[in-house]
């Protein structure tokens, strides 16, 4: 097996295909997210790997996400680069419509002295947020790498990527 062959495919495609201006692109992948409320979180560290449906939201170029707890918190402590996935259910050749985001995880229990001012900078009630003793994960994306088979129609490739750092 190349992994290295297989690990290259779509960059190497990607090369030569027509990308969508940079702003345009912006737009289409924060509609995609602002629609959406379901996300994949993928997390590891060493051998251990996790990866949890949660809720989000979507404030100033951050996935917001509230947890009670888990395993994930396992390899965030160890580990802060994560990646995640919004999609829509494949209906057959043309449906395909997803995201898939890698980033930087913070953080921020309920007891730490930023909790409350993170969530008033995203327009979030945190005294009620404290009182339910949840921990707020900010994402910071660096990745975008959206997948939309309707972009053709527009002739663009239906695979667009936006770095963000």
């Amino acid at each position: 097996m190349n992994y290295e062959q297989a690990a290259a495919f779509w960059t190497e495609k990607d090369k030569n295909t027509v990308k969508m201006p940079t702003d345009e692109l912006r737009t289409a992948i924060e509609d995609f997210i602002k629609a959406r409320n379901t996300c994949a979180l993928a997390v590891a560290d060493g051998d251990f790997i996790r990866c949890t449906p949660l809720t989000y939201k979507y404030r100033a170029g951050k996935f917001v996400i509230f947890s009670e707890g888990g395993l994930k918190f396992r390899a965030l402590k160890e580990n802060k680069h994560i990646a995640l996935a919004i999609y829509d259910e494949y209906k057959g050749p043309g449906s395909a419509k997803s995201l898939q985001v890698t980033g930087i995880a913070a953080v921020i229990g309920a007891d730490d002295p930023d909790y409350a001012a993170q969530l008033d900078s995203l327009d979030i009630n945190a005294a009620h947020m404290q009182k339910l003793h949840l921990t707020l994960i900010l994402i910071t994306p660096t990745t975008l790498e959206y997948l939309d088979a309707a972009l053709r129609d527009k002739s663009y490739s239906p695979r667009q990527c936006l770095k963000t750092s």
